[in-house]
């Protein structure tokens, strides 16, 4: 499979990085983007420029689509020049955004009527958005022969590489991991911040409660937080200056992978209590005096 030619569509960062790992093993790569600067980069790694999604379709025998949301993939596969046009019979389409299980079993099941194959192919970084070549885990599913036959691909762009059964279940199983993480991240950073709120209420010192927290147990909230026990207080600070935020997309102009998981969720019929609460929480109305020291103290501090 190292000399079938590959088609990526979609070169933002984590889609860009990919592609360069491609071209730096030599596989023959045809791109496109809306951005020309991210096309030319990857032209000066060995890449050709595609005109449309179309030409890079018909160039290629495993085609990516590495795009936002579902309405850009919609745009991508069946939009005017879309990959749909140039695709034919015995060819791959591999969907490496992150979309939900739905819409790749649907996509699937068009395919199948054209003999082309579908796999989905969840994307984590562990290297978190370092983009350090060859480090992705890659969840792939889709028919197993139709994923062994491109495996090299994904051995190229990827250090642990799973295959996990039927269409769909590469989103399902990148949903469930990105869910834990980013609610049990979320869950950290507000604790820390509800107790500092519980602390400035008290009238306990901003500081010195920081002061305290980095040589104590609490150190251990810091470090899951990816700092180091002792970390000083300014860095602490600039920490907790990103804004109170809820940790799905819903109030976004677009869906992301937390939406969809919750849609999985209640397709199963599955209670998340804790996710939903954390999602649905309003911050800004809770952490009062937090919310005050973000505005005098913090932005004080450039």
């Amino acid at each position: 499979m190292s000399d079938s030619r590959i088609g990526f569509i979609g070169l933002g960062n984590m889609g860009g990085s990919m592609a360069k790992r491609l071209a730096s093993k030599g596989f023959t790569l045809t791109v496109y983007d809306l951005v020309r600067e991210a096309v030319e980069e990857l032209e000066s790694a060995g890449a050709t420029a595609a005109k449309s999604c179309r030409e890079a379709a018909a160039a290629s025998d495993v085609i990516f689509s590495m795009v936002r949301d579902i309405p850009e993939t919609d745009e991508v596969i069946f939009g005017k020049d879309g990959l749909w046009q140039g695709i034919s019979e015995g060819k791959t389409v591999v969907i490496s955004s992150s979309i939900g299980p739905a819409y790749c079993r649907e996509l699937y099941e068009k395919a199948k009527q054209r003999k082309v194959h579908v796999i989905d192919c969840g994307v984590s970084d562990p290297t978190v958005f370092r983009h350090e070549p060859g480090a992705l885990t890659l969840m792939l599913g889709g028919d197993e022969d139709a994923v062994r036959k491109c495996w090299p691909v994904f051995e190229a762009m990827g250090k642990n590489v799973f295959y996990v059964g039927e269409i769909g279940n590469g989103q399902a199983y990148k949903l469930i991991n990105n869910m834990a993480v980013k609610h049990i991240s979320a869950v950290e950073r507000l604790c820390l911040i509800e107790c500092l709120n519980l602390g400035l209420k008290v009238g306990l010192d901003l500081r010195k409660m920081i002061d305290v927290m980095s040589v104590s147990a609490g150190a251990r909230v810091i470090q899951n937080m990816g700092f180091k026990a002792g970390l000083d207080e300014k860095q602490i600070l600039e920490a907790l200056r990103i804004p109170v935020a809820r940790a799905s997309g819903r109030e976004a102009r677009h869906k992301d992978e937390l939406d969809y998981g919750m849609e999985m969720a209640d397709e199963a019929g599955v209670k998340m209590p804790v996710c939903r609460f954390i999602d649905e929480l309003d911050a800004g109305s809770v952490y009062d005096e937090y919310l005050s020291l973000q505005k005098d103290i913090l932005s004080d501090r450039g």
